[in-house]
């Protein structure tokens, strides 16, 4: 039978983890990238970029965007941006990525908050959320190869040695936590069972 196995795995990103990547694919990008051969001065550039659990309780992750404005009708150098992301994956390509975000943080000027939302919520949404993914392949990969190393030499569990390869592995759940990112993995695979000692598995009476 194919992959009549499925065995499920916590996995655990941690925020800092995630946020190297973040990072090096968003520090230094322009809003909007400049198109080639267009003098249009961007809106803003990106500075920094961090990421946090939230305690909203619905599964989202807070955002810190630090840009450096470069037109002068907001009239202030450096902000940060506070903003609630969804996550989402995508398991074809094995990435984390920003799903959708809202800005939630607020200065005391009522134009200067106008102009920010203007910015993230319609300048700067697509091209954040395009860039800021996070390749979890190698995470992955390593659960794959840590399952079969297993498998291969032959996994004891209640009386029963399983024997066999993991061929797939799906993330199918995630859930952000206060300090980390939480992925239900699932494995599946052929498995061969050999029936060791029959009194661990028959119901008890």
């Amino acid at each position: 039978m194919e992959d009549a196995v499925r065995i499920y795995v916590p996995v655990s990103v941690s925020y800092p983890a995630l946020e190297t990547v973040l990072k090096s694919q968003l520090t230094g990008e322009y809003i909007p990238k400049p198109e080639e051969g267009s003098d249009m001065l961007p809106y803003a550039q990106i500075l920094d970029v961090g990421i946090s659990g939230s305690n909203t309780g619905a599964n989202e992750v807070i955002l810190r965007i630090r840009i450096r404005i470069l037109r002068t009708m907001l009239k202030r150098d450096n902000v940060d941006l506070y903003v609630l992301a969804n996550l989402g994956y995508e398991n074809a390509t094995q990435q984390l990525f920003v799903q959708q975000f809202h800005l939630t943080s607020r200065t005391s000027s009522g134009l200067f908050n106008t102009g920010l939302e203007v910015l993230v919520n319609k300048v700067a949404y697509n091209q954040i959320i395009k860039k800021a993914r996070v390749n979890l392949s190698q995470i992955i990969s390593a659960e794959m190869q840590k399952a079969n190393g297993m498998l291969s030499e032959g996994l004891e569990v209640k009386g029963v040695r399983l024997m066999g390869a993991v061929n797939e592995v799906r993330v199918q759940n995630i859930t952000p936590l206060p300090d980390r990112v939480s992925l239900s993995v699932e494995l599946t695979g052929n498995v061969e069972a050999t029936v060791l000692d029959l009194t661990s598995i028959l119901p008890s009476k």
